[in-house]
């Protein structure tokens, strides 16, 4: 294997068998946030959340947790090239936060967001032969109904 023509990227951890598929990786970009509330005479009011941001649309969205991840080795032509720049993601993540606890916690005050962690992955994609059709298979959701 020569490493020149492979990139190392950290890929979304999938039960999915992966050896020996042509696969085709999504970028997202993973923010672990805290947020301190400040309330009047008591202490400020902690809350934690994970956003996902879409590399290509540029579309953040809460998460349920921070996905584990597993390094492999890809050709750069098997990645989707990012759109949306790394400090334009991370923006848009804290505007969702922002959103979230007005929504959520009613907050009157601007609540205090520190970015814990961040971290740059993929969701591998690939094609498989389904009913006599090519269909494309998201390695983290799997196949549905609707796609056979």
């Amino acid at each position: 294997m020569d490493n020149e023509e492979y990139e190392s990227v950290s890929l979304i951890e999938t039960p999915m068998d992966l050896n020996g598929r042509e696969l085709v990786c999504y970028p997202y970009l993973i923010v672990l946030c805290k947020v301190s509330m400040p309330r009047m005479f008591m202490k400020p009011r902690v809350a934690w959340t994970v956003i996902t941001v879409d590399l290509v649309k540029g579309v953040p969205l809460r998460s349920n947790m921070f996905p584990e991840t597993a390094d492999i080795n890809i050709k750069p032509s098997a990645l989707v090239p990012a759109i949306v720049s790394h400090e334009e993601a991370v923006k848009k993540a804290r505007k969702l936060v922002l959103r979230w606890v007005m929504f959520k916690f009613h907050a009157f005050r601007n609540p205090e967001i520190e970015i814990v962690k961040e971290q740059a992955v993929y969701k591998a994609f690939f094609f498989a032969e389904a009913d006599g059709r090519e269909i494309l298979v998201d390695t983290v959701k799997g196949l549905t109904g609707e796609d056979l």
